[in-house]
């Protein structure tokens, strides 16, 4: 049974189950999103112990490859999400006290959003990446990765996560596009 090592240096089972779950968040699609696992996989058979890192600097090489959209809808998670941000090669760069760079600006989030107005901030972001010429593909991905974040996000509560919904799906629909329905209810 192989063990991922996290940053913290504790040690938890492999599962490939995260993996896949993280990439169909990210809006990979199921085939892509099994190929990568079952190549990780394969990888690591022969292997006690992995990173996270590594891990990630795999995850992100094969979808920039195959999906593009998607790793920039997965970097994109991680700024937002996890305080992070991850160029090209898959490195990660924390970022401290909360700062969260939009755009031309930077607002001390936290390390995760906990209410609509800064899910507001996001979207206005967005609206400028694509003043400056972010393709729509781009834009689609990293909305869906948004409201995936908004959804699964444990610490926002449901009032703020109905608010940035109808944030999100305001924003699409004045790009013309559906709305995201929910299959279940917020928790």
């Amino acid at each position: 049974m192989t063990k991922v090592i996290k940053r913290t240096q504790e040690e938890e089972e492999y599962l490939p189950d995260k993996i896949y779950n993280s990439l169909i968040r990210a809006g990979a699609s199921d085939e892509v999103a099994k190929e990568i696992v079952n190549e990780i996989n394969e990888k690591i058979k022969n292997r006690d112990k992995i990173s996270t890192d590594e891990i990630r600097r795999y995850v992100l090489t094969r979808l920039s490859q195959l999906e593009p959209e998607a790793a920039d809808a997965w970097q994109f998670f991680d700024r937002v999400f996890k305080g992070r941000i991850t160029f090209l090669d898959g490195k990660a760069i924390v970022v401290d006290k909360g700062k969260l760079y939009l755009g031309r600006s930077v607002k001390d989030f936290g390390p995760h959003l906990v209410n609509s107005e800064q899910v507001k901030e996001i979207l206005d972001e967005l609206k400028e990446d694509m003043e400056y010429g972010l393709s729509p593909k781009v834009i689609n991905a990293r909305l869906y990765a948004l409201f995936m974040g908004v959804l699964h996000d444990k610490r926002m509560n449901v009032e703020e996560k109905e608010k940035s919904i109808e944030l999100i799906n305001e924003f699409r629909k004045s790009l013309g596009w559906k709305p995201y329905e929910l299959k279940e209810p917020l928790e």
